[in-house]
Parts: structure tokens; sequence; C-alpha cells
């Protein structure tokens, strides 16, 4: 049937099948008539047999025009089968979505089912990936965070309130996830990571995000994911530009550690190190809600599409970043290097990138 996305519209003497991403411009004023019957004859579901009659009976100039009528809806996923959207159904925005994209809807809400994620952080970021990921239905989600709820937290993290103040943030978050969507698990883990045997004491998991900012902390999360082969995201905030990637899965992509993607002390410079410690040691980050909403839900729809595997994460060698004071996109290259010490031996996942 025709998917409930697509909507049809002239602009400019021009007929357009769809908007956004499937949006088709039909230049062929022959075609637009037939075009615009075929797609109302399939709003009830039909069979490409009964299609391709209706359009016989349809569409004057032969098999040919028939054949490029036929063709304009059936590529750019503008037909879905008939089984894909139920309003009534939790998930059926979603699943149009994951139609859109050209993925099999149920197959993809399956997987993430199936999917367990450990979020590193419960602050701005962290908070809303949970909430992202809980609410679209991944099966399982282990929060880790050893901070509690301050006051200045509540412009920018959403789902805790003034009377959770002084509560630990995992455990805050899990029961508001709780009360989002019962059917997804949620553990909160109220401790610190800071090292190897802090990693391997959470539960084994589908992909990790780090959005805590620890020192040194991304390093040590590459390193143990590598070896332990669990996929592994960063999300975060550079002052007001909103950053997220590299996506990294062990023995496929590039690793944090292929490439330097993140400043450091000069080597060899005692005095300009001793200079630039001393002046970073005041650094507090201005953290703003909307900042820490773009960083996260664009974060969020990768870690959707790779459990999901409705379409290559933007973030798959590459850390990208959005510059909110003009909207400009900013990337750094984490392309696999075959040299690197961290991932070189690293063996690819059975899946690979999902």
């Amino acid at each position: 049937m025709l998917a409930p996305y697509v909507r049809v519209g002239f602009q400019d003497g021009v007929l357009f099948l769809g908007f956004g991403s499937i949006r088709r411009p039909v230049h062929d004023q022959a075609l637009w008539e037939p075009l615009l019957r075929l797609a109302d004859h399939f709003r009830a579901p039909r069979t490409r047999a009964e299609a391709r009659s209706f359009l016989d009976g349809n569409c004057e100039g032969g098999v040919l025009r028939a054949d490029a009528v036929m063709r304009l809806l059936e590529d750019g996923n503008h037909l879905i089968p008939a089984r894909t959207y139920d309003p009534a159904d939790r998930y059926s925005r979603h699943a149009l979505f994951y139609e859109l994209s050209g993925a099999d809807a149920v197959e993809v809400q399956i997987r993430l089912a199936r999917s367990r994620v450990v979020l590193l952080g419960c602050g701005g970021i962290g908070g809303l990936v949970a909430v992202t990921l809980a609410t679209a239905g991944v099966g399982e989600l282990v929060l880790v965070d050893a901070d509690h709820v301050e006051l200045s937290n509540l412009t920018r993290q959403f789902l805790f309130t003034e009377a959770d103040i002084g509560l630990p943030k995992a455990e805050v978050l899990a029961r508001e996830l709780r009360r989002r969507n019962r059917a997804c698990r949620v553990l909160p883990v109220v401790r610190e990571v800071r090292d190897w045997e802090d990693l391997e004491s959470l539960p084994a998991c589908d992909l990790l995000v780090v959005s805590a900012d620890s020192p040194g902390l991304t390093g040590t999360v590459n390193a143990h994911c590598i070896r332990s082969g669990t996929p592994w995201m960063n999300a975060c905030y550079v002052n007001d530009i909103a950053v997220w990637g590299p996506l990294v899965v062990p023995g496929t992509t590039g690793c944090w550690d292929c490439r330097p993607l993140t400043v450091r002390a000069p080597e060899g410079g005692c005095e300009l190190a001793s200079l630039m410690g001393r002046i970073n040691d005041r650094y507090q980050a201005p953290s703003n809600g909307p900042v820490n909403m773009l960083a996260s839900s664009l974060a969020a729809l990768d870690v959707l599409r790779y459990l999901g595997g409705f379409g290559p994460p933007s973030s798959l060698n590459r850390r990208v970043g959005v510059w909110s004071h003009d909207l400009t996109l900013d990337e750094q290259g984490a392309e696999r290097d075959p040299a690197c010490p961290t991932c070189a031996d690293a063996v690819p996942l059975c899946e690979g990138v999902r």
C-alpha cells in the first residue's frame, strides 16, 4: 500500500511525489494523472498484479509509460507492506520511519527489543539518549552514574525535578524510564567508572555509550571495548558544539586511538604543558539544554540505526560536530589505522556493522 508518509504536491510547475529523503520530482506531465491515480489506488492494500491491471486501464501511452509510472512508486520506499502500519501500535510512527529508510520495520523492532545498551553518564546527554532508546523499544538499558541530582542540573537534565535533588541520578532516571516504557528493562548502577576493573564488572552489551566527562575515560573505554569486542560511541559537547562519534565497531572501523581526535599537551614542552594544565584546571564547560538535546538526539539516532540495522550511522569512522551558533557541520576522520597499537589485531564482529 502507499506509505502514509507519502504526500504529493505541485511547485514551480513540477509534481513532487513524496518529500524529505524520498522526494521525487516528476517533470513529465504525461505521467502526472496516471501516477496520481495509481497512488490513490494504493491507498488500500493491492497486489502488484492488481495495480498493474488498474494501471493498464488508466494509463494511455502503452507499456513503457505504465512501466515508468509503476517504477516511480516502487522506487524510493513509497510503497510499504500493508501489515506495517497499525496506528494503534505503540511503535507505529517509528515503523514508518524505518520503512522510510528502506528497512523492514518489524525486523528493526525485533532487533531493538533484543538489544542491551550500557550508558556511562546519566546527565544532560546520557539522560536524553536513555529516554530516546527506552521509548523506541530497546530491550535493556544499564545506567551507570555515581552523581546525585543537583539544582544546577535542572536546566538541561529534563527527567529530573526539584523533588529529586540529592537522589542518585541513575536511580531517578531508571524510575522515569520505567514510567515511560515498562517493557524496557532498566538497571541503575550507582558507582564511578575509572579503570578496567570497573568496566569489566558491568554487564556485557551490544553497544556502550559514553557521555561522562571523567578525564581519560574515553581512552580507557576504547581499550576495554576493543579487547572485549564491544561497539561503543562517545557523545558530548565542546562548549557550543554538539558532538557525537566516532561509533567504534572493533575490527571493522577505526578506534579512538587510530587518529588524534582531541587536543593534547605538547611533547617535550614541560613548561608549556604546565601552563596548559594550570589554565585548564579552572575550566568549567558551559552546558546548555538545546546543545545537549542536539548531541543526544543525533547520537541516539545513530545508536538506533546501528542496533536496528535501518541505515548506516552517520558517525561510522568519523567524529561529527554541529556548531550551534551557525549550524555548520564539522567532522574529524576516524578511519582505521592498520598500525594502531590498540586495534590493529582486533577481529571483526560476527555480524559486522549492522
